[in-house]
Order: C-alpha cells, then structure tokens, then sequence
C-alpha cells in the first residue's frame, strides 16, 4: 500500500515524545492531521511536523482528513471514547496506556476490537526494548523452565509530575496508571500472560504532594490542574497477584516514597531451569550442578520509535498487534483490582 496517512489525537507529552517523531521517521507513514482542543498549540506543533491539517475535534478529524490510523494521546480517561469513535470509521487504532481508566470502558473497546476488522494496538512501549524482547524470547522459548514467580518495580523517590496526572477525574489513578502500568505489563507478558486470579493490593498517599527542595519532574504540555492543582490519587501501590497457571507477581511503582531512588523499570523472573533479571540484565542457571551467571548484551534501540514502527507494520500488514486490545483489558482489569482492593481492604478474585 501507499504511506499510511496518520492522524495525532491531542499533542501533549507522549504526542511530542514518541508519536510525532516516530512517524516523521518513519518512511511508510505520513503525519496529515493533528486534532486537539487547544487549536493554537495544534498550529505550532503542526509547523514543526510538516504542515498537516489541524481540527479542534477529533471526530471532524476522523470524518474528513482521510486517515487510515491514529494515535490516541489525550488524557487516559478519553482514551476509549476517542478509540470507540475512531472504529466506527473504519481507521485503525494506537491507543496510548493505559487503555482505558476502568474494567467497563476496557470491555466495551475489547469487544469493538474483537468485532471489528481494524487494527487496535495498545501502547505499552516497554514491550519493543530490545533488552525486553531478549527477555521475553528467553522466557517464551523454555530457557527459564516454568515461570512461578516473577517480581516488578519502578520507584521514583520525588518524581510526581505536574498537571492532569495526579487528579484522578483525568487519569483514573496516580503512579500504578502512569508508570506501574507498564513494570506489571512487562512482568506479565514475560511470564507468558497468564489469566489473572486473585489480587491483594495496596495504594498510599502519604508523602506527595510535597515541597521537597530540588526535586522536579515532568509536566504535562496541557495547563489543566497545575493552578492550584489537586492531588487525589496515590503516592505509592503495591500488590500481589496471582494467576490461574499457579504462578504469582509482585508489584511496586511509586512517585513519591522515602526510600532509594530507583526510576529504572526492573523486573526479575523466577523459573525452575533458570532466572533471570531486566535490569541489569542477567541470566541465572545451574551449570555442571554449579550456579552461575552471565550478563546479555544487546543493542541499545529507540523503544518509542520501534513501537511506532510496528504499529505501521500492522497497518500495512494487516498483523495482530504484540499488546491488542484483549491484552489490554487484562491489564486494566489488574489495575483496577489492586484499587479495589486497597479500597475495601480486601482480596479481589478474578476468577
């Protein structure tokens, strides 16, 4: 086929970060349309990618810039609506993580999906690190043996980010949502996806909002919630989930905690021929009736850039994305548990 002709919904952070420039680079793909509510900000960014088309809606977009696919940037609690509509015209979808901000709205796209003919990819970039795809291979192709437990974690000990992320009306939960998503989506998908069971979780809100001198992060490119912002979402989340196979994870993603900074995504793998950790990454066996272990050395890549690569070979190749749409109801749906869970002090069974 021709270039795919890409349309951007809502240009903020993700949008400037992976989405823009992932086409721009990408010689198959071509950027005509940008949509966002802030007209003004949609021109300037649009005189940096090329001069495309720019509405203030995204359904004007939808119905009359041509697109083939798009990429869905907003706010996490429009993600499903923005996907739903873009279906309904027949454009294929990559929906930014997490794929929607409840286990309802997660089903409703899931079932759209699965009925539709349309390529609807979920953005879990961490997926498309090459040192994660290792992992995985190693995982997938019985090097590690049974996968019984698996550990994940991404701590930021002063890294709550300024804007619609810490009211919950926007982004549906604080750290878990943001950066958690992506240490359990990688944990999981490395232990071969299995069905979730049981959760036991655990979110805090004990040391954010602060005032901690030299400490800053991100921001968010909107201006919604940073005059006198609110903060209803938690600090810190932990969890304990169990699936279906036997096999159990643990969870912990933190924007804010009096501990060791520690902002590398890391996930460790426990099987019974061998282990294995993300970061460093390392492979532990049993050599000879002697342990040992050996570090794994692979290229370094541009992870936004492959995601979009794939999403544009799925286009074009009419392929099944690596995180669809029924993976990504599995995500939402351990999401939401853990919150439910730290809600009524109490486990959450799954099936």
């Amino acid at each position: 086929m021709s270039k795919v002709k890409v349309g951007i919904v809502g240009v903020g952070s993700i949008a400037h970060m992976c989405h823009l420039p992932g086409y721009r680079n990408n010689p198959h793909a071509e950027i005509v349309a940008i949509a966002d509510t802030d007209v003004e900000r949609a021109k300037r960014v649009a005189s940096e990618f090329g001069n495309p088309a720019v509405y203030e809606s995204a359904e004007r977009m939808y119905r009359e810039a041509g697109v083939d696919a798009v990429s869905i940037c907003t706010f996490n609690d429009t993600h499903v609506s923005l996907a739903l509509s873009a279906l309904k015209y027949g454009i294929d979808v990559l929906v930014e993580k997490p794929m929607a901000v409840s286990l309802e709205e997660a089903l409703q796209l899931k079932e759209a999906a699965a009925a539709s003919r349309n390529v609807v990819m979920v953005g879990m970039s961490h997926r498309y690190r090459a040192d994660a795809q290792a992992l995985q291979g190693l995982a997938a192709g019985g090097e590690l043996g049974e996968i019984y437990y698996a550990k994940a974690k991404i701590l930021r000990r002063r890294g709550a980010p300024l804007g619609w992320f810490t009211q919950r009306l926007y982004s549906g939960g604080g750290p878990m949502m943001d950066i958690g998503v992506h240490a359990l989506d990688l944990a999981w998908w490395m232990m071969g996806a299995p069905a979730p069971k049981q959760v036991l979780g655990k979110q805090f809100r004990k040391v954010a909002p602060y005032d901690t001198k030299y400490a800053s992060f991100y921001e968010a490119h909107s201006d919604v919630n940073k005059v006198g912002p609110v903060y209803d979402v938690e600090d810190m989340g932990t969890a304990f989930i169990t699936f279906d196979n036997g096999a159990a994870l643990t969870i912990e993603a933190s924007w804010a905690v009096n501990g060791s900074q520690d902002d590398a995504l890391k996930v460790e793998l426990f099987g019974t021929k061998g282990g294995a950790s993300l970061d460093p990454l390392t492979v532990f066996k049993e050599t000879n009736r002697i342990p040992v272990e050996y570090a794994l050395k692979v290229p370094a890549a541009d992870l936004y850039q492959a995601e979009v690569d794939a999403f544009v070979r799925c286009v074009r190749e009419r392929e099944r994305p690596l995180c669809d749409a029924s993976q990504g109801y599995e995500v939402v749906k351990m999401l939401e548990a853990i919150r439910v869970s730290s809600d009524t002090d109490d486990l959450v069974r799954l099936a």
